[in-house]
């Protein structure tokens, strides 16, 4: 399909080397798990392995990550421009609206020669109906568990993550801070933040670095939401 000029990437949020590195490192996780495909739903993972985010989450779209191979992405034809420009994945699989999601995914991996291999899914995802989940196991047979494996590589950030996360907050977020703690000031508060990004790196805070993940702290008491799906 035509880019309509949009340049691969141009809105990624990472270099395409970082996200190379965490597919290559999810891949190894896969082959321990013994599993050979895992369709990732989850907008939070999604984002991690390949820099999408949209609003239209709420929309069905899935990375088909072969343990051996180049990933696939499942995209509503919508979401495919912001899709070019947000990611780095060569492999695109486009449906329309008129099309049935599901049957679309299951038609990509038979496609693929991957409808016999052992195919994991998140079954804890809070982006996986039910009807989902039972339709593929119909259409594929046995589906694996796949949780937890894509959130582990998560807890330990890496260099230019922590950047993203210590950055300059934006005006609104500095008079928020103001108002919260007179007499730090911006560069105090990028201090602390920074000190505690530090901690993610280190395995021992690795339990406790799932649950700084969803805000940027800038002390013990105060956070500040971030926007899209960031890690």
């Amino acid at each position: 399909m035509d880019n309509g000029g949009i340049r691969q990437g141009s809105e990624s949020a990472f270099p395409k080397a970082d996200y190379d590195q965490r597919v290559a490192r999810a891949r190894k996780l896969l082959s321990v798990a013994g599993i050979d495909v895992m369709v990732v739903t989850g907008p939070e993972n999604i984002y991690y392995l390949t820099g999408q985010q949209t609003p239209g989450y709420y929309t069905f779209q899935a990375l088909v990550l072969p343990a051996e191979g180049e990933p696939t992405f499942v995209v509503r034809q919508l979401e495919y421009f912001n899709f070019i420009a947000n990611t780095f994945i060569a492999n695109a699989e486009i449906y329309q609206d008129g099309d049935q999601p599901v049957n679309f995914l299951v038609n990509v991996i038979k496609a693929r020669g991957w409808a016999s291999k052992r195919i994991a899914i998140d079954k804890r995802g809070w982006f996986l109906p039910i009807a989902t989940y039972e339709a593929l196991q119909d259409k594929l047979g046995a589906i694996h568990d796949g949780a937890g494996i894509i959130e582990q590589l998560r807890t330990v950030k890496s260099a230019a993550e922590i950047g993203r996360a210590c950055r300059s907050p934006s005006r609104g977020d500095r008079e928020r801070f103001r108002r919260r703690h007179d007499g730090l000031g911006d560069r105090g508060g990028l201090r602390i933040c920074r000190h505690g990004a530090a901690r993610l790196r280190r395995p021992a805070d690795r339990r406790t670095a799932r649950h700084l993940a969803p805000r940027q702290a800038r002390d013990g008491r105060a956070g500040l939401s971030r926007n899209g799906w960031m890690p």
